[in-house]
């Protein structure tokens, strides 16, 4: 995968499923991502929404952002978007709350194909996995 290629994934991806935020009960979007980096050291997968188009840079997700902190393309070893996911949050007015959200996997996999941007698509997700 070459910068292009995450770039193209990543703003394709939040243009089709929608805004990211970092609770899942706030989210349009899901996703979760490990970087090789940290597969040689603390073997950590991340998750939240999509960052924003803002944060989406030339060579990597920018600092701060919806992600929280920076990762460089070429760090970024798997990349899973799932076809639903779970929320959940409590809400003095309301009580708990809980659902799922539902992803369009199959049509974000027909965009990135029209693309030429290499990915794997399964009924549960859609996923880069670099090794």
């Amino acid at each position: 995968m070459s910068d292009t290629d995450w770039r193209t994934l990543l703003s394709t991806a939040r243009r089709l499923l929608g805004r990211g935020e970092a609770m899942s009960w706030g989210s349009d979007s899901w996703c979760a991502w490990t970087t090789f980096s940290s597969l040689e050291h603390e073997l950590t997968y991340w998750k939240c929404g999509l960052p924003d188009e803002l944060e989406i840079l030339e060579t990597g997700v920018a600092d701060g952002g919806v992600w929280g902190q920076p990762f460089l393309y070429s760090d970024l070893a798997h990349l899973i978007i799932p076809a639903k996911f779970y929320w959940e949050r409590f809400d003095s007015g309301r009580g708990f709350e809980n659902g799922y959200k539902h992803q369009n996997i199959a049509r974000l996999s027909d965009e990135l194909r029209s693309l030429g941007v290499p990915h794997r698509l399964t009924d549960l997700v859609l996923e880069v996995k670099l090794y």
